[in-house]
């Protein structure tokens, strides 16, 4: 009886072991990978088949494995600081800076990924192709120029990125500039340009507000100055037209005149010829002399007889 127990015990044990033993093969036969992800099967280290896509993958236990690869976009952030390792601009000005470029593996280079390159290879190439070129772009640039064209320079910094990754089996779509730093002393260089802008700008303002009071001034003067010239004008004007009126009622009482001789000269001629009509009514045909003396010899003439 005790060794029939025996057997069964035994038989349990070996069921677990062999249950166990399944589940392990189990494990090791199949991988999941997920709809982000691409896999690559590796047998014995050596890379098999093509790219797995999303799904359930069978593979051979324990001599086989499959690595997956994410396809999602992840962000590499570079950062260094003032000093040894910072950029040096333009004017001699030591800056640092950090910098974040948003990329994923290229999907239609992931055996490349997979037997040429790795996370490790491609973050490392990341780290000192960002570096060159913030270096090469920060050298092109004042330091005040840093600040002022910030677009300018994040987006040369983006394409020189580019460039040095373009054999690289990633997509970059995206870089940022989050900030710069400089040293303490440029800092105190910054407060007391800072300040003395203040005050430039400080007298240009009063100077502006000098100068607009003074064109306001002249604006007036020049608003009376015209006031005046037009009252001159209008009194001119004024002066002329009275002037005429005086010289056409002139006119008019001149050429009244000439009308009232005229006609009285017509008079005169009529009463002229009225007398001229009468005497040749009473001439009897001797011809009288025109001058009558008003005495003569034996006193008054009687022109009657």
């Amino acid at each position: 009886m005790e060794l029939f127990g025996k057997e069964i015990k035994k038989k349990h044990i070996i069921t677990a072991i062999v249950i166990l033993l399944a589940l392990v093969v189990g494990i090791n036969s199949c991988s999941t990978v997920k709809q982000r992800e691409r896999g690559v099967e590796y047998v014995f280290g050596k890379v098999k088949g093509d790219v797995i896509k999303p799904g359930l993958k069978f593979h051979a236990p324990f001599i086989a494995n499959v690595t997956k690869y994410s396809i999602a976009p992840k962000t590499f952030e570079a950062t260094f600081a003032v000093g040894n390792d910072g950029a040096i601009t333009r004017d001699m000005q030591t800056v640092g800076t950090t910098v974040n470029v948003k990329y994923a593996y290229d999907e239609s280079r992931i055996m490349d990924i997979a037997t040429r390159y790795g996370d490790s290879v491609i973050e490392s190439a990341m780290k000192s192709n960002i570096i060159a070129s913030v270096k090469e772009v920060v050298g092109c640039y004042s330091i005040y120029e840093l600040v002022e064209k910030q677009p300018e320079v994040t987006s040369r910094v983006s394409e020189s990125i580019l460039a040095r990754m373009v054999d690289y089996p990633i997509t970059i779509s995206q870089t940022t500039i989050t900030n710069w730093d400089w040293s303490d002393d440029f800092d105190r260089q910054i407060k007391e340009t800072a300040n003395r802008t203040q005050q430039v700008k400080q007298a240009e303002q009063e100077a502006n507000i000098a100068a607009a009071n003074a064109q306001k001034l002249v604006k007036e003067a020049e608003a009376k100055k015209q006031a005046i010239q037009l009252e001159a004008e209008a009194a001119l004007i004024k002066a002329q037209n009275e002037a005429k009126a005086k010289q056409a009622e002139a006119d008019g009482i001149a050429y009244y005149n000439a009308k009232i001789a005229q006609n009285m000269t017509i008079q005169q001629q009529q009463w002229k010829h009225e007398e001229q009509m009468a005497y040749y009514d009473k001439w009897n045909g001797i011809l009288v002399s025109q001058y009558i003396p008003l005495t003569a010899a034996g006193g008054i003439v009687n022109l009657s007889k």
